[in-house]
């Protein structure tokens, strides 16, 4: 392309795609259609769906879908976040990512120059990840039939320590007071387990911190579930923590599922007892982040290929339906944990966990239900 033809061009966004594909789209200049707002944000809701989101950065805007929850993480547009920020905690990205400039008073976004197009282009590809010998980590969400999406997953590494924490906390309500509290704690976790390397210690760090937390924001909510793991490239094992009914696996080189903590719930202690369980015994909490038992325990790295952390939602329809996440029997982990690429593992167990319990509640009340479902899949280097 002639310098004639590019300076006739004018970039209304830059994509960046998961899979490392940039593109741009122009706009030639001198045409007759005006692009106004509607047209621009047309084209967002188009790729990106009409509930996709918008954080401005700089003289940027990075927008990114809220689904679908299949699509894999966006390393390239986090690391562009990263060099736009100096550095720091970027946002989860996932799926393609649209970054344009700020939006003008007439509600349309200004262009991208060349100049800017080559900066962004650099800082999103150049320099191989901040963190070159990190796990590839999948993630996915799903509200489910919720009001609230009332889950949350973190992923930190301390750059003092080097250790990099994983953590999902599943809230306990349907509400924006238990979205936020979950929203605030979850972070909060992984900055203390990456900090400190123990997931028992960051939960009753958490917990310490719940009193304040309700008092500043003036809210009162029930609490969350948390299970948190932590890794470091050359530790001998990982280290795991938890409370309430959020669930860690190992996957083993050879595809074996291991789970790795123990429900803290009135259907395990039943189990435990060879009583019998009655239907909603599960939800009959016996801990989570505000009292109760912390468990804790250290897996081997030799026997960990992938970890799988999620919340009930995502693998109690599978329970229900008589399958399991681990041991070796029913659907998984051999059609998902195991054969499924890391990038896509965790948007598949929740594509299929809320279909499973859509489904499974139509059938057996007469009406459509969902919880929130949330996992995160984590693949290893080798050691």
């Amino acid at each position: 392309m002639t310098r004639e033809l590019n300076d006739m061009i004018k970039t209304f966004a830059l994509v960046l795609d998961p899979d490392g594909i940039q593109d741009e789209l122009g706009r030639p200049v001198g045409r007759p259609v005006v692009v106004h707002t509607s047209a621009e944000q047309s084209v967002l809701k188009s790729n990106l769906g009409p509930g996709y989101s918008s954080l401005p950065i700089g003289p940027y805007i990075l927008h990114h879908g809220n689904g679908p929850f299949e699509e894999e993480a966006n390393r390239y547009a986090q690391q562009l976040w990263a060099g736009l920020a100096g550095g720091g905690r970027a946002p989860f990205f996932r799926g393609s990512v649209f970054v344009t400039g700020r939006r003008r008073a007439d509600g349309t976004y200004q262009d991208l120059g060349r100049d800017e197009i080559t900066r962004l282009s650099d800082l999103a590809d150049s320099t191989k990840w901040i963190h070159p010998v990190g796990p590839v980590v999948s993630a996915a969400q799903s509200r489910g039939l919720r009001r609230e999406q009332c889950d949350a997953l973190a992923v930190h590494r301390d750059r003092a320590s080097g250790v990099w924490a994983f953590v999902v906390c599943d809230g306990i309500g349907d509400d924006e007071e238990v979205a936020g509290f979950v929203r605030h704690f979850a972070p909060l976790l992984a900055r203390s387990a990456a900090s400190t390397g123990s997931p028992g210690d960051a939960i009753r760090l958490g917990r310490d911190a719940v009193p304040g937390w309700m008092a500043s924001t003036d809210s009162w909510v029930a609490g969350t579930t948390a299970v948190v793991v932590t890794w470091h490239p050359t530790w001998t094992g990982l280290r795991v923590g938890w409370a309430g009914d959020s669930r860690a696996y190992a996957i083993s080189p050879t595809g074996l599922g291991e789970l790795l903590t123990t429900d803290h719930n009135l259907a395990q202690r039943k189990r435990s007892r060879n009583q019998p369980v009655g239907p909603n015994d599960h939800h009959n909490l016996l801990a989570d982040l505000r009292y109760g038992e912390i468990g804790e325990r250290t897996v081997s790295r030799g026997r960990v290929d992938r970890i799988l952390l999620c919340s009930d939602g995502a693998y109690q329809p599978l329970e229900e339906a008589g399958g399991r996440l681990a041991g070796g029997f029913g659907a998984y982990p051999a059609t998902v944990l195991d054969l499924y690429p890391a990038k896509s593992a965790a948007g598949a167990l929740v594509s299929d966990a809320v279909e499973r319990a859509r489904v499974a509640s139509l059938r057996v009340y007469g009406e459509e239900h969902a919880d929130n479902a949330t996992a995160l899949v984590v693949a290893l280097p080798k050691p």
